[in-house]
């Protein structure tokens, strides 16, 4: 009796699961290509993407468990570690403001209006608008990719390798995005 009584426990604990929140750990540093714009730029994303949570289950890594993919924190440190790159001086905000007068300056507003990590990849789209002083609109478009699959990860590790599967495919996705946004920025900005 006690053993039935320990396997029902035992059972029942695994069935149970847990939750996983799953953001970057601040991703190493990377160098993008591309020269540098003569320009600033303030990234903006509101605090409803920033907050942004995305459940996500899987039968391989263990239908007990779920996470719960931050997507705008993750586009936050990615901005983070690109637009520096890319303009000679970076700020980031939670909503618009005007740029004071002086060197040119743009505002990117940036949000996720997808995310899924389906078939062991993270699919992402990031809507970028672009702003010159006075509100106008220098650039606007929506940006998809998908990262690489990380199926062998989640059937290796289960739901120890899930989080690392995430991660690792949302980086690959961010980073194309990014590449796509810096080349119309680039353009953009030589018009």
């Amino acid at each position: 009796m006690r053993l039935a009584h320990a396997a029902f426990i035992l059972a029942l604990s695994l069935a149970a699961g847990c939750a996983h929140q799953v953001t970057f750990d601040k991703p190493e540093t990377y160098v993008v290509s591309g020269a540098r714009q003569n320009a600033g730029v303030t990234a903006v994303i509101e605090p409803a993407t920033l907050t942004n949570k995305v459940p996500i289950r899987s039968l391989m890594a263990g239908a007990a468990h779920s996470w719960e993919v931050e997507p705008g924190d993750m586009l936050k440190q990615v901005a983070d570690i690109e637009l520096p790159q890319m303009f000679a001086q970076y700020k980031s905000a939670s909503e618009y403001a005007e740029p004071a007068p002086g060197p040119r300056w743009v505002v990117l507003e940036l949000a996720i209006p997808s995310y899924a990590f389906e078939e062991f990849h993270a699919i992402v789209s990031v809507k970028a608008t672009a702003y010159e002083r006075g509100r106008k609109v220098l650039l606007q478009k929506t940006y998809r990719a998908e990262g690489e699959a990380q199926g062998a990860k989640m059937f290796w590790a289960g739901a120890f390798g899930m989080k690392s599967a995430i991660r690792q495919s949302s980086l690959d996705a961010f980073r194309k995005v990014f590449a796509e946004l810096r080349a119309d920025l680039g353009a953009a900005l030589a018009r």
